[in-house]
């Protein structure tokens, strides 16, 4: 009854999945983290006296609704949008109140004070234009020609690579869209797995199923810069697998198996270990 996942994580070694859920809406919804056992033991985390550290967010949105029509929305909601741990570091997706609104943190692990962001542009080729105000919906980080870099995937699909060495606070940054993968749609959740000695990335869709997307040369694609009409692709190929519907969230289980948030029937959710395609 009004609960919503808002993330899924594995520990892969005590193969124990993590779900952060909220429950109501507004600022009266509740949050929680809800461990699941393997063979299904489900424990809600006490989270009242764990030990934690807090970064602030010196710019986010101000916490007013904003925008026209179906746009009008609270972006202080957007704050943060994804997030992730890399090599020591907090990435934080989202919106701040600056000139580029579409911002990427690093916070050094622990956290120290506030940081400022990475404010990004992108070219969204389904739009025709470059952007500044269109959030990173879900991201991961992944090495390409062996420099580190965030692969991140916007609403209408872009997927766009950013080298990690120029994500500096106070900074600005231009994205290269090496994809574009269908308008009308929003990216959920994005995982990368190796099989067969190959690397691969799963990313799951509100509209456009979950796409198998191929890691190899992404070096040598070339930024779209040019319109992209009629909701079609181009850039990097991809596969919809045709059996993963109603995907809501990804992450690695194991070498052979994801684990995901299914939708089914009635508005229910699963949650499922599925074997790696």
């Amino acid at each position: 009854d009004q609960v919503r996942i808002v993330a899924l994580a594995v520990d892969t070694d005590s193969q124990t999945a993590y779900l952060s859920v909220v429950r109501g809406q507004g600022a009266g919804a509740n949050a929680a983290v809800v461990s699941i056992r393997p063979g299904g033991k489900l424990r809600v985390l006490p989270l009242k006296d764990v030990q934690h550290v807090v970064a602030k967010l010196p710019n986010a949105p101000a916490d007013q609704e904003t925008g026209q029509g179906r746009r009008r929305r609270n972006q202080r909601m957007e704050s943060i949008t994804d997030l992730a741990f890399v090599k020591g570091r907090v990435i934080v997706a989202g919106l701040s109140n600056e000139e580029f609104s579409s911002t990427l943190r690093t916070l050094p692990f622990p956290f120290e004070g506030s940081h400022n962001g990475t404010g990004v542009r992108i070219f969204h080729g389904a739009h025709g234009r470059y952007e500044t105000s269109s959030p990173v919906r879900t991201f991961v980080s992944y090495d390409i020609d062996g420099d580190p870099h965030i692969l991140a995937a916007y609403t209408c699909t872009p997927l766009v690579k950013i080298p990690m060495v120029e994500l500096k606070p106070g900074s600005q940054v231009v994205g290269e869209t090496i994809a574009e993968l269908g308008n009308r749609n929003r990216p959920l959740d994005m995982i990368v797995y190796t099989k067969n000695g190959r690397d691969h990335l799963l990313m799951a869709n509100s509209s456009r199923g979950v796409m198998k997307i191929t890691t190899e040369k992404l070096g040598n694609y070339k930024g779209i810069t040019e319109r992209v009409p009629g909701g079609g692709t181009k850039g990097v190929p991809y596969e919809t697998l045709a059996d993963w519907t109603e995907v809501r969230q990804l992450a690695e289980l194991d070498d052979q198996h994801a684990l995901v948030v299914r939708g089914t029937e009635g508005d229910g959710l699963n949650l499922e270990a599925v074997r790696l395609p």
